[in-house]
């Protein structure tokens, strides 16, 4: 039996390491039961930790995210960061490491969401700041080696649709009031089951205290991942949209920087006409966090097609630690 497995913590959608947010890696999970991988995600105690199955092997590579409470179904932080380890760590042998050919992904992970296809695209040096707008609608030109640059995430379906609990009960759980909410923009809830909840102010957004023990009870009782607020009424031009995410009841009462809920929250942006698209594309920067807190920046881009949308998020990933873990003995 193996009595340890070995372990990397990564901040993903970062601009300097100890930014972002972080995320555990396992890359050998293989023979590691729910349990055992709840008590690891518990002892690298971040908001989530992605486990890789026959990252070594010849079959499919599988992934499967656990906060320190339990499973969730899909998780885009954790999965950057386990790319970014699974392609610095030189995995080679598994049929889920594409070859770098025009395209095509450069890795593939088969998890409870479907299968997640990843592209690594280098940054140049000159233009800090801007977007690869080419990341995925045309990706001429492979990567050869792992410099700067991000990681870019094709997003499975948001499955937006109208959430029907009572927003003067939630606007009163996050320390707000319904008039502080955009009127012409209905609260909608995701595949994943968040919340996705769009208010006028950024200086309301930053002064929210939520009320978490009853959040968490609530959202419990109305089988609510997580809630994101967001404004698109920032401090800067070159930011789009600036959230914040509450998911008491997964055991995290503030998430730094959520990647799965971007790509709806910029759908949804696109289906009210909240941001301008140029030839059916439009391309987000999407700041989350609050200040004196971690902050991290996605990058989305939305394209429009025939029925519905194509979503890729993209971030930044620095490795901050790693080590060897033992492993817990089964129950």
């Amino acid at each position: 039996m193996v009595e340890s497995v070995r372990y990397w913590v990564v901040d993903s959608f970062a601009h300097a390491p100890y930014t972002g947010n972080p995320a555990g890696v396992v890359l050998e999970a293989d023979g590691l039961d729910d349990r055992q991988m709840i008590a690891i995600a518990r002892e690298i105690n971040v908001s989530e930790t992605a486990f890789v199955t026959n990252a070594r092997g010849a079959g499919e590579m599988r992934l499967r995210w656990f906060t320190p409470r339990c499973e969730t179904g899909f998780c885009g932080h954790a999965t950057l960061a386990a790319a970014h380890v699974a392609a610095r760590d030189g995995v080679t042998r598994s049929a889920d490491v594409v070859s770098h050919t025009v395209g095509r992904s450069d890795l593939r992970f088969h998890t409870a969401a479907g299968v997640l296809e990843l592209r690594f695209e280098s940054i140049p040096p000159a233009g800090p700041g801007q977007l690869p707008l080419d990341a995925l609608i045309s990706p001429d030109e492979p990567f050869t080696t792992l410099q700067d640059g991000v990681w870019w995430l094709s997003m499975p379906d948001p499955g937006l649709r109208p959430d029907h609990t009572n927003p003067m009960h939630t606007a009163q759980l996050l320390g707000i009031s319904v008039d502080d909410f955009e009127p012409a923009v209905p609260i909608m809830r995701t595949r994943d089951d968040d919340l996705i909840i769009m208010i006028r102010n950024w200086q309301t957004l930053m002064e929210m205290r939520p009320s978490f023990a009853e959040l968490g009870r609530w959202c419990e009782q109305h089988g609510i991942r997580g809630i994101c607020v967001a404004t698109r009424h920032t401090l800067t031009t070159s930011t789009d949209v600036h959230s914040r995410f509450f998911a008491p009841a997964a055991g995290i009462p503030e998430d730094p920087v959520t990647g799965s809920v971007h790509g709806p929250l910029a759908v949804m942006m696109v289906v009210n006409d909240n941001t301008p698209m140029s030839d059916g594309v439009a391309s987000l920067n999407c700041m989350q966090g609050e200040p004196g807190g971690r902050t991290g920046l996605v990058r989305v881009l939305v394209r429009r097609r025939e029925r519905g949308y194509d979503v890729a998020i993209a971030g930044r990933c620095e490795t901050t630690m790693s080590g060897l873990l033992r492993v817990p003995p089964r129950i």
